[in-house]
């Protein structure tokens, strides 16, 4: 039997991508907040794990993620899973900067020109659901928040290792 699943699909990837860059509306992005965006935009469920910050709209935000019922699916552990998807959110990447969409600098990702072309546009455009709304307001409350340190989203998250870096 094969199972599909978006999480091991590259070109979903960059989809999902192309899909956050356009919602978040930031021109400038560290490239592992990029992967920990895509990681919860796939896995909604997992957010009522992440240690929020005290900020306005929290409470709310907490309430919402734990109604969010786990997939039927066997999941391997999150920090499992996110490591698994590295290598496709790698080479998403990699692709991106390839045809010119993303610039790349030391694990800082801007947009290029050409990722307001017509056919991003367009393929934006037949994507306009509305499912991402849960997604926006995580993610306006994690862009408050440093990605590195004691603080940071990878030890909010636990999705990454964070005591060796680098502040």
């Amino acid at each position: 039997m094969i199972i599909y699943h978006p999480r091991n699909d590259l070109y979903h990837c960059i989809y999902r991508f192309i899909n956050i860059l356009n919602k978040v509306k930031l021109e400038k992005f560290e490239f592992i907040r990029l992967r920990i965006y895509d990681f919860y935009l796939l896995f909604p469920h997992f957010s009522k794990e992440i240690e929020f910050p005290r900020l306005k709209g929290v409470a709310a935000l907490k309430n919402r993620a734990s109604m969010i019922e786990a997939p039927y699916e066997s999941l391997p552990d999150k920090k499992r899973l996110f490591s698994e998807m590295g290598d496709f959110h790698i080479q998403a990447l990699q692709i991106l900067v390839a045809k010119n969409i993303l610039h790349e600098n030391n694990g800082i990702i801007s947009l290029a020109p050409s990722f307001y072309s017509s056919a991003i546009k367009s393929l934006l455009d037949e994507s306009n659901n509305n499912d991402y709304e849960f997604f926006l307001e995580l993610v306006s409350i994690l862009n408050q928040v440093s990605v590195f340190g004691e603080s940071g989203l990878k030890k909010r998250t636990g999705l990454m290792e964070y005591r060796y870096d680098a502040l």
